[in-house]
């Protein structure tokens, strides 16, 4: 049996609905946002370039994307 980080989480992100998935894949953009704000304000107060900061996690999310083909997908 798997163990729950929460009490309340009864499943596995596999097992839940296309719908539920879609929500927690928003909540997971969501904090990413506050995650790159807060980034971003220690880096304004460090001196990092702001631009340079923004290309690299640009490229991260392009780096994710970049694994799911638009067509023919093997999910399909």
């Amino acid at each position: 049996m798997v163990q729950r980080r929460h009490k309340r989480d009864t499943k596995d992100f596999g097992e839940l609905t296309f719908q539920e998935q879609a929500r927690a894949m928003n909540m997971t953009a969501l904090q990413f946002r506050k995650q790159l704000n807060a980034h971003l304000r220690l880096a304004a107060r460090e001196g990092r370039d702001r631009k340079a900061i923004l290309r690299t996690r640009l490229k991260l999310l392009q780096n994710i994307l970049a694994d799911f083909p638009e067509r023919g997908s093997m999910y399909h």
